[in-house]
């Protein structure tokens, strides 16, 4: 082996141990402030975004109980990951799947994709198995919920959620029927429905949101049957084209 060859080695050895050791850093809360910040420069000086990306974002797994510097050093991190502007896209997108702590990276996100990207990227980060003993997976998913419900989503796409109105956390169901009740699709009102008759206590809050949302979206009952003209509940009636509307004043 030459000695070119033989330095090359050296000097990968070298950046591969500094990575290693600033990671370690990087990913300490209990390390002190001034080595920790001078992880995150270091990684924002590295030219290959996956390794960049991928271990800054490890920065937002956790908070300090010094909420300024805390703030301070998730936001150098953000800087160094959007200089990559779209091209870190991906490695965002992968570590909102495995990650619970989602605040900062869906910041970043926000930044740097489109909006169809966006309520994709949310949508796969769902999830929608059995995670009724799992609360940070529950966490998630409502977190996740409350951004979705700034987007219009795609039909079949929003036909998913409807998974999560059958939810064990009442925060779940409550956060989907927001989503729901912010979509445009024709078959919303029919699956929201049900909940105007609903007088379970565990989905009070709900069925006050629907009721709302059928009167300001003026829509229209789809099951006639279930439902008389004259009045609903206290400050509701239905009129005879069987729309919901509010005798508040």
């Amino acid at each position: 082996m030459s000695l070119i060859e033989k330095y090359k080695q050296f000097k990968k050895r070298r950046h591969e141990k500094a990575i290693a050791n600033n990671l370690k850093t990087l990913q300490n809360p209990k390390a002190l402030k001034e080595e920790r910040v001078a992880a995150i420069e270091f990684f924002k000086h590295i030219e290959d975004a996956e390794t960049s990306i991928n271990s800054l974002l490890k920065r937002f797994n956790y908070s300090l109980e010094h909420g300024i510097n805390d703030t301070r050093e998730k936001e150098s991190a953000m800087e160094g990951i959007l200089a990559f502007e779209t091209n870190g896209l991906q490695f965002i997108q992968e570590h909102l799947k495995i990650s619970t702590k989602i605040a900062w990276p869906i910041k970043i996100l926000k930044s740097i994709a489109s909006e169809e990207q966006i309520v994709s990227t949310l949508q796969e980060c769902l999830n929608f198995a059995d995670v009724e003993f799992d609360q940070n997976q529950i966490d998630k998913n409502y977190d996740i919920l409350c951004y979705l419900r700034d987007y219009q989503i795609e039909g079949k796409l929003c036909e998913s959620l409807f998974h999560f109105l059958e939810a064990h956390d009442e925060r779940l169901r409550f956060a989907v029927v927001e989503v729901l009740l912010e979509q445009s699709h024709d078959f919303i009102p029919a699956k929201l429905e049900k909940f105007l008759l609903d007088e379970s206590p565990e989905n009070s809050r709900i069925r006050q949101s629907v009721i709302k949302g059928f009167v300001d979206h003026k829509w229209t009952l789809p099951s006639k049957n279930n439902f008389k003209v004259g009045p609903f509940l206290p400050g509701y009636s239905i009129n005879k084209s069987y729309n919901l509307i509010s005798s508040k004043p």
